[in-house]
């Protein structure tokens, strides 16, 4: 009887652990979607022009693109041990890295006079998003799991983004492209704090 008894009371543990994962992930994407906004903000403000009025049309997909993003730092921390702030910046600014390879192809094109946003540039902007998430993840973790999780990360922060930003326009559009390294940086370190202190609290 004991016997039983321990073996459902560790199947319950481990049956309240799974469901806490998602529920980790979610929460920490939403927190994280929200101040990436704020903090987008603030980037366009300084680069561009204010536009605060505007900033709620871009809520959902900055939403989508927090829980893309705590569902790939989970990855990572399962695999790597990133656990601390300092890791979830380093996370943050990996994701901004993996920006470029579209970011130049869409601006080479504008530079050559082409359509950067028409339909077969978009496939390719598309293809070149997903296969920098996911060599991402492949140098990072050397786990197949791990590379696809970051490659649909990397697709739906393109997509938060409205795409490559246009660098080539102006020198103002270039600096919003700079900007937003601080602001991947912030909505990692905001992964990694909001995450431990669910960790914090499952494991009471």
């Amino acid at each position: 009887m004991c016997t039983v008894a321990i073996g459902l009371s560790s199947s319950v543990r481990r049956r309240s652990v799974n469901l806490s994962r998602p529920r980790t992930v979610i929460t920490t994407g939403v927190a994280t979607g929200l101040v990436s906004v704020v903090a987008f903000g603030i980037a366009h403000a300084l680069a561009i022009v204010p536009i605060w009025g505007q900033l709620a049309r871009g809520i959902v997909p900055a939403l989508l693109a927090g829980i893309g993003l705590a569902w790939a730092f989970e990855q990572l921390a399962r695999a790597r041990h990133w656990q601390r702030p300092v890791h979830g910046a380093a996370f943050g600014l990996v994701m901004f890295a993996t920006l470029g390879p579209a970011t130049f192809f869409s601006n080479a094109l504008r530079l050559a006079g082409m359509g950067a946003s028409h339909w077969p540039a978009t496939f390719v902007v598309v293809g070149l998003a997903l296969a920098s998430g996911g060599t991402a993840g492949w140098l990072l973790t050397r786990e197949r799991r791990t590379a696809i999780v970051m490659a649909v990360a990397t697709f739906v922060l393109t997509l938060a983004s409205a795409g490559p930003v246009p660098v080539v326009n102006s020198a103002r559009a270039a600096w919003l492209f700079v900007g937003l390294a601080p602001v991947c940086a912030v909505a990692g370190l905001t992964l990694a704090v909001v995450r431990q202190f669910f960790e914090a609290r499952t494991s009471l």
